[in-house]
């Protein structure tokens, strides 16, 4: 019984981590078949991955309940985003905290919200992250794997690199574009930005 339990949690996990190195490693293929890269490096990819894996135990260990299964982390080159609902002012507070408190942390936008949500929003919320997915995926002219998003209350956020002005336009229209969002959330950065030396 216990060996199948830790197989239930162990699979999935064992998934996602492949899924993300894939990505690290090879990235996509466009339609010419060229293979692409992440523009961050594999190994700020792996920081990253640790630090988004850290602060997530961290809210389990404390709350599963108010702060584990409520708040969504996503971090790209060091900065860290933290998105949900949840009941009470002191929990936005709490899950920064706790973010703050990760080696090699740079910055955390925190847009975690106090209130309710439900399946239906929940719904709505990742049918709008699958569709932008599958925006980006099939534009040619955008390296999908350097983006990554996540939708809170018909909140689009996006965070990653664009190489050019071009690319981080394409991208932000793709996401005005889609039925139901009420605001895009920019977090992308260029990649010729002096605020990526910090990672270096």
């Amino acid at each position: 019984m216990t060996n199948k339990i830790l197989k239930i949690f162990f699979i999935p996990i064992c998934f996602i981590f492949l899924h993300s190195c894939s990505q690290v490693i090879i990235g996509g293929a466009t339609s010419g078949g060229i293979i692409l890269v992440q523009e961050r490096s594999a190994k700020q990819a792996a920081i990253d991955i640790l630090i988004k894996t850290q602060i997530e135990e961290s809210m389990f260990s404390s709350s599963y309940d108010n702060l584990f299964s409520k708040i969504r982390v996503l971090v790209y080159e060091s900065k860290v985003l933290l998105v949900g609902t949840v009941a009470e002012k002191s929990l936005v507070k709490k899950a920064e905290d706790i973010a703050w408190e990760k080696k090699n942390v740079l910055e955390v936008a925190n847009y975690i919200v106090i209130g309710k949500n439900d399946l239906v929003n929940y719904i709505k919320d990742t049918r709008i992250s699958i569709e932008l997915k599958a925006k980006l995926l099939t534009d040619a002219e955008i390296s999908e794997v350097n983006f990554i998003n996540t939708t809170e209350n018909r909140n689009l956020f996006i965070m990653g690199i664009a190489k050019n002005k071009k690319e981080l336009d394409k991208v932000l229209n793709h996401a005005a574009e889609i039925a139901g969002v009420k605001k895009v959330i920019n977090l992308i950065i260029l990649k010729d930005d002096p605020q990526r030396s910090k990672i270096k």
